[in-house]
């Protein structure tokens, strides 16, 4: 039985992403594309973390304003962008060397730097030190090893992007050796105030239920249909891309499950009434709260559609019958999944893989060997 789920709004930005038997957003750590070089860092006023294409990272002093120059800690931001570092302590000489620029020297307590022709190039603000850190103004670090910046004033960070070590085709592979990779794990379309005991939600890493593993972990996903539909999914944000640019880009990736087709279940077939969808999104997909005809949901913030029927953003791809239903069991199923998509202004994009459940009922997943192929439209292989 099909059952509507009524569209929501995507400007709605509150985060709600359960695991097992709680609220709270489960982490883990990004990965770095196997074929691209560092391209892109963020930094916010007044705040000790900043990201770049690994992930978040912490600063023992945070960037700050002077005189309305932004002044940003040049060591994370040149080891970020693929540059090297080195830090002279008797001339208090800091050099940046890379491919592009050659070599930059700045001089701490000092108003100049020195460009690879050896020419002395006036600062807006003197290069100072605090905790240890040293900071530089962004706008001349940008401009002398001619990257891009972009500053955001709503949000007070600013985006330094090497778009010339921007790679047109780039490849990342998660197979969950030592943790999730960066994955987060999710749950839509149950009320707000779900009963966590009867719901049974699972996000977790763990060992893929086959025969004689004892090493071979997966992204496990769980969930127990009682409001007559339930989503559940993995996302996962991956950056190196060229800011503004269009990609085409493959998803592929295992998925283990026990459900044997042609079976009846409450609602729908624990096999067939489960439907696998796939995104690759622009911007983060998140579960948000909303309201329906006066009911409190979590509702996806993109177009998933309903069940059986994809939606604009996302597609079915399969459900989830295992191959040889009379054997007991988990089996592997393989799922591939192509989509064009344009990286955001910082160089990124989002991916989904999900589970839309019109069966009334427990449904275990697990996921493995997750790799990802992106190719930048107009380029050649």
């Amino acid at each position: 039985m099909m059952h509507k789920k009524y569209p929501i709004l995507s400007s709605l930005l509150i985060a709600t992403v359960l695991s097992a038997g709680s609220a709270p957003l489960a982490h883990g750590a990004e990965s770095q594309p196997a074929a691209a070089a560092p391209s892109a860092v963020t930094f916010k006023i007044n705040d000790v973390h900043y990201s770049n294409n690994t992930g978040e990272h912490s600063l023992l002093s945070a960037p700050y304003l002077s005189n309305g120059n932004t002044m940003v800690p040049v060591r994370a931001a040149a080891e970020s962008l693929g540059a090297s570092i080195s830090w002279n302590n008797k001339d208090r000489l800091i050099t940046l060397s890379g491919k592009g620029f050659g070599t930059i020297k700045f001089t701490l307590n000092s108003s100049y730097a020195v460009n690879a022709k050896g020419q002395k190039i006036k600062l807006p603000e003197q290069v100072r030190q605090a905790m240890g850190t040293v900071f530089v103004p962004a706008r001349a670090l940008a401009s002398l090893m001619g990257i891009r910046l972009q500053w955001e004033p709503s949000a007070h960070t600013v985006t330094l992007t090497n778009q010339a070590d921007t790679p047109v085709r780039l490849d990342f592979n998660y197979p969950f050796t030592k943790d999730t990779e960066g994955w987060k794990g999710g749950f839509a379309d149950l009320p707000i105030s779900y009963n966590k005991e009867i719901y049974e939600l699972d996000y977790s890493r763990s060992l893929i239920p086959v025969p004689n593993n004892t090493s071979n972990y997966g992204l496990k996903l769980a969930g127990h249909n009682r409001s007559d539909d339930l989503f559940m999914y993995l996302s996962k944000g991956i950056g190196g891309f060229k800011p503004n640019t269009s990609y085409n880009v493959n998803l592929k990736f295992a998925m283990y499950t026990e459900a044997g087709g042609g079976s009846i279940g409450i609602g729908g077939s624990p096999a067939e009434s489960i439907f696998l969808k796939a995104g690759i999104l622009s911007t983060e997909p998140l579960s948000v709260p909303t309201s329906s005809l006066g009911e409190e949901y979590y509702r996806m913030n993109v177009d998933i559609g309903s069940q059986g029927s994809g939606g604009k953003d996302v597609k079915v791809i399969g459900n989830a019958a295992k191959p040889y239903a009379d054997k007991e069991g988990y089996q592997r199923v393989d799922f591939d999944y192509s989509a064009k998509v344009t990286a955001n202004a910082k160089g990124q994009i989002s991916l989904l893989i999900g589970a839309d459940s019109g069966f009334e009922g427990l449904t275990t997943l697990y996921f493995d060997d997750i790799k990802v192929s992106a190719q930048a439209n107009g380029s050649g292989k």
